[in-house]
C-alpha cells in the first residue's frame, strides 16, 4: 500500500461513470522560498464509490467538528473557572 499526503484537490471531473479527482501537494517551485500547488496524483473512483467516499468523509467531518466544539466548550469553561478563581482571590 502507498500513502499519499494531500494538501488539497484541484479539480473533479466525471466521465463514463468514473470520477477523476486531481490531488494537490504543496511543493517548492522555481523560487525555492515559495510553495506552489502541484498535481501529484489523480484518484479514479466509480461514481458509486464516490458517493460512499463522500458519506465517510462527511461523517468524519461531523465527528471532528463535534470534538472541536466540545474542546472549545471545555476551554471556555476552564477560562471561566480561572476568571472566577482570580475574582475570588
Amino acid at each position: 500500500m502507498t500513502d499519499i499526503f494531500v494538501d488539497g484537490v484541484r479539480a473533479v471531473a466525471v466521465a463514463n461513470g468514473v470520477a477523476r479527482i486531481e490531488l494537490l501537494q504543496l511543493k517548492r517551485g522555481e523560487d525555492a522560498s515559495k510553495l506552489e500547488p502541484k498535481v501529484i496524483a489523480t484518484l479514479l473512483i466509480p461514481v458509486g464509490g464516490l458517493r460512499e467516499l463522500a458519506a465517510h468523509l462527511n461523517s468524519s467531518m461531523e465527528k471532528i467538528e463535534a470534538k472541536q466544539a466540545s474542546a472549545a466548550g471545555s476551554a471556555a469553561k476552564q477560562s471561566g473557572d480561572v476568571e472566577s478563581a482570580l475574582q475570588n482571590l
